[in-house]
């Protein structure tokens, strides 16, 4: 199956709305205020432009918006959402008109915001969705606690003030039990309470934190996993005082179909990848070909959070134990590392990137990749590549620029090394009865169920999202953009040609002669 522009077109074109007015979920947001944290981010924007686009009557959703960068909360609003393209199907009046930003910080009591925000959430909210959270795996354990664990804590407290509180969604992450091989839609006993932390934080110094604390990660990998594995303790432990449940999404790649195929704005896990890899600066990344890739698009989560919120808050109070959704693919429509990959590769050659520096390098099959081929690689096919393109770059004038890229690029990659190397197993039970509970209008309108996935299709529409949204090149570009890409094709081809004969010829005059003599002797 080729896939061609007319196609990526097409599938923008089928994108069509049930009437809101039909559905039980729309209806249910009717005349309610939403509470957002994380709005400015990438679930977030598209959390927030489905609630305006297919909750038409909802009454007000109020976003935290610290200032950021000498612009206040109202500026950024108008900038990151208003003139976002994510909210482009909308008309900006609507977006102001329903959008509300509240100036604080996550991580400060009362969510550091003034007396008047804080009446308003506490007087009007009917449902909060806590999206945000420090996602850098490299983050230091103090900071992601501050973020990951005290911002919950200080939501929960804010949640406990809300009057007409009817649901709570608080998004975790499939992999905050990655130490286990299967992670099922309940909570995991930990060997350190959120509160034993949180004390420990308030007196203890870095080294001796990063150093004490180590042990009690129980083998996941970084702070961001550990962290929201705490966070969730912290739910549970509010589980009886509030209507509340718990989601996790598991790696949030573009959209599926809303607000657009392919929309990505996050260069974060596998779309920096593609980004890298279509650009033929990435030429290896160590994984295991065969091994899951659970991908969950972010309109699939965005629409699971809104559903999971109408669930929460139209069951009866006597069967409200708390609920875990595992957002995730799994094993019930299951797709690989190797055909990602693969399938990302076609439509970057059939639609070329102008700013592509090399072809895009083979994809690895097999079972495992070379461990020494990988290597080398990464160093004469990337790092020193790298050094010869600031070369040429300092030659003509312009700041090097691409061993730093590369550095980072390398940086990022170990971290999801662990991620790529492993599969887990993570059912989605909650989150398919979720889907068959809902009516034939809202199974449309709020599509979360996994088992619609195209993966081609899917994966295709994110390549030219990147293509679109992240590098920001026109479709009309593309018979240019192939043009470019058949010269890049014969000029490297034509570089490694001289490349190889050169190393022939160095290997040829350095050789000593009598090992030479000796090998002729002995043919």
């Amino acid at each position: 199956m080729s896939f061609t522009l007319a196609r990526a077109q097409a599938s923008m074109a089928n994108i069509s709305q049930p009437d809101p007015q039909k559905s039980a979920i729309a209806q249910y947001f009717a005349g309610k205020s939403v509470f957002i944290t994380g709005a400015s981010g990438f679930i977030g924007k598209v959390l927030v432009e489905k609630l305006l686009r297919s909750c038409p009557d909802l009454k007000h959703i109020y976003i935290l918006l610290r200032s950021k960068n000498g612009l206040t909360p109202k500026q950024r609003m108008e900038q990151q959402f208003v003139n976002c393209k994510v909210f482009a199907q909308l008309s900006p009046s609507l977006v102001t008109d329903k959008l509300r930003p509240l100036e604080g910080q996550l991580n400060e009591p009362n969510l550091g915001m003034c007396e008047e925000s804080q009446k308003l959430l506490v007087e009007e909210v009917n449902i909060v969705f806590h999206v945000a959270a420090s996602v850098r795996f490299d983050d230091p354990l103090r900071e992601c606690m501050r973020d990951n664990v005290m911002g919950t804590k200080y939501v929960l407290d804010m949640c406990h003030r809300i009057q007409k509180l009817e649901s709570l969604v608080h998004v975790s992450t499939a992999y905050a039990y990655c130490h286990l091989p299967a992670s099922e839609e309940r909570l995991y006993p930990m060997k350190v309470q959120p509160s034993q932390l949180i004390d420990l934080v308030s007196w203890m110094d870095d080294a001796s934190l990063e150093a004490g604390c180590a042990k009690l990660f129980e083998g996941r990998p970084n702070t961001y996993t550990f962290t929201k594995a705490l966070a969730e303790h912290l739910v549970d432990q509010n589980r009886a005082q509030l209507p509340v449940a718990i989601a996790r999404p598991s790696i949030v790649t573009a959209s599926k179909q809303e607000p657009m195929p392919g929309w990505v704005d996050s260069v974060n896990g596998p779309a920096g990848v593609s980004l890298l890899g279509t650009l033929g600066i990435a030429r290896t990344i160590q994984y295991k070909p065969n091994c899951r890739a659970d991908l969950i698009p972010v309109d699939t989560v965005a629409n699971a959070l809104i559903a999971i919120a109408w669930k929460t808050g139209i069951d009866p109070p006597v069967a409200k134990p708390m609920k875990v959704y595992n957002i995730t693919t799994s094993d019930i429509n299951p797709t690989t590392w190797v055909k990602y990959l693969d399938y990302g590769r076609e439509v970057a050659v059939q639609m070329p990137s102008m700013r592509m520096v090399r072809v895009p390098a083979q994809v690895v099959h097999g079972d495992d990749i070379n461990q020494v081929s990988h290597k080398l690689t990464r160093v004469f096919s990337e790092t020193f590549f790298a050094y010869f393109i600031d070369f040429i770059l300092l030659i003509i004038g312009y700041k090097p620029l691409m061993i730093r890229l590369v550095r980072r690029m390398h940086n990022a990659f170990d971290m999801l090394e662990f991620f790529a190397c492993r599969q887990w197993i993570f059912p989605c039970d909650n989150l398919l009865k979720l889907c068959d509970s809902m009516s034939p209008v809202d199974r449309k309108l709020f599509d979360c169920d996994v088992r619609t996935i195209d993966w081609r299709e899917y994966t295709y529409n994110m390549y030219i999202g990147i293509r679109r949204h992240l590098l920001k090149e026109d479709d009309e570009n593309v018979h240019k953009a192939k043009k470019r890409f058949a010269r890049l094709k014969m000029g490297y081809t034509v570089f490694n040609a001289i490349f190889v004969v050169a190393l022939l010829f160095l290997c040829s005059r350095f050789i000593p002669s009598s090992y030479l003599q000796l090998v002729n002797m002995r043919s």
